[in-house]
């Protein structure tokens, strides 16, 4: 399976969580990667990350990108395919 790392940036900070799985949209506990979210913010970001589509990113191969509006901030996760 291959190796995704996901690069989380919110509120100033980026985050990054890595994991092998069969596609990168099936893998969202990097969730857990982002801290200080408290309870409440942690579900309404799982329950959001399964919700609409990543998008590629132009000119980049396997590179993907998604942006989630979290407690009215923006959150942008890139999923990358670093290993086959």
């Amino acid at each position: 399976m291959p190796l995704y790392t996901y690069v989380i940036a919110f509120k100033g900070a980026t985050h990054i969580a890595q994991s092998s799985h069969s596609n990168f949209r099936g893998f969202i506990s990097w969730v857990d990667a982002v801290p200080n979210l408290g309870p409440a913010l942690k579900k309404q970001l799982a329950e959001k990350a399964y919700r609409g589509d990543f998008t590629a990113v132009d000119n980049k191969k396997h590179v993907w990108r998604k942006s989630i509006d979290l407690d009215g901030a923006e959150m942008v996760v890139h999923a990358v395919q670093t290993q086959p």
